[in-house]
């Protein structure tokens, strides 16, 4: 574990607020390249969600200048009411870093049936693949970034399209380069073509590559119809 994060462990058995939490975790490029990390991705589980927590963010704030996080309370979690796509996001997070209490995802994943688990993957697709077509077409940023948002989306929902069809799990899938996907994703019939990424120059040529994405979708969809 690195030094920062074993820093921000030992702080967080120090707040006010200790007594009232109940699992934190701490996923995504932070745990594999803090180095690199650009914000921390966090879940937080709690008692109560009230103003005692305030101490937490204060000292999240104070060490990092971008949160992604999500606060829930253990009944939420236990009820399933915790998040739309629950099923999908469970699987990710129950491999996170645990750096307060225990972490309760894992059962909480275990509990998962196979209809629930595509459902939550097909809903998350649809609504990444709205926002690479609103990033596309209103976004106020430059050509450069709109590229990089559009390789990374591409990307994503590239894997989570392999994880729909039971090709591979989490941690399979997030050991492969976007070649291997695409030939993963032609060989069991979701790309009719496999998309050839070293000559894309241009943002607008990116984007036709979602014309890819939003195939596979509806076949993912017809396969959960049938189920």
């Amino acid at each position: 574990m690195d030094e920062s994060i074993l820093k921000l462990q030992k702080d967080i058995l120090s707040l006010p607020c200790r007594d009232g939490l109940v699992s934190i975790l701490i996923y995504g490029s932070i745990i594999s390249d803090e180095s690199a990390a650009k914000d921390i991705d966090i879940i937080i589980v709690v008692k109560k969600v009230d103003f005692t927590i305030n101490s937490l963010f204060e000292l999240l704030a104070s060490r990092y200048s971008d949160l992604d996080f999500n606060v829930y309370s253990y009944k939420e979690i236990l009820s399933g009411l915790s998040f739309y796509t629950r099923e999908f996001k469970l699987e990710y997070i129950a491999k996170g870093l645990c750096i307060y209490g225990e972490n309760i995802f894992q059962d909480e994943f275990r509990k998962v049936d196979n209809y629930r688990y595509k459902q939550s993957i097909l809903i998350r697709s649809t609504e990444h693949l709205q926002m690479v077509r609103r990033k596309y077409f209103v976004a106020s940023i430059n050509n450069n970034q709109k590229f990089y948002f559009l390789k990374k989306y591409f990307l994503r929902i590239s894997k989570n399209i392999l994880l729909f069809n039971g090709v591979d799990n989490h941690s399979s899938v997030n050991k492969m380069n976007q070649k291997e996907i695409s030939k993963k994703l032609v060989k069991i019939g979701m790309f009719d073509t496999l998309p050839n990424i070293d000559r894309i120059k241009t943002v607008d040529e990116y984007f036709g590559l979602f014309g890819l994405i939003s195939k596979a979708l509806i076949r993912c969809k017809k396969d959960f119809d049938s189920l």
